[in-house]
């Protein structure tokens, strides 16, 4: 799941990512039965769609 997730944020995603963000994509089992161009497909609608939150620049560690 890792693998083609990484491939499809770099081919198909990565350009809608914005510098200063951080992203989290969370896979599911789902993903293992989705084709590559439904997964790529999706994950740059939803990188897209997402509203943009900027972390604070006082460069401290955040508490998750």
């Amino acid at each position: 799941m890792r693998r083609r997730l990484k491939e499809a944020v770099r081919l198909h995603a990565g350009f809608a990512m914005q510098p200063g963000h951080d992203y989290v994509v969370v896979a599911r089992r789902d993903v293992l039965k989705a084709s590559f161009q439904e997964l790529a497909a999706e994950l740059k609608l939803r990188v897209e769609t997402r509203p943009k939150h900027r972390r604070s620049g006082d460069g401290r560690p955040r508490n998750v």
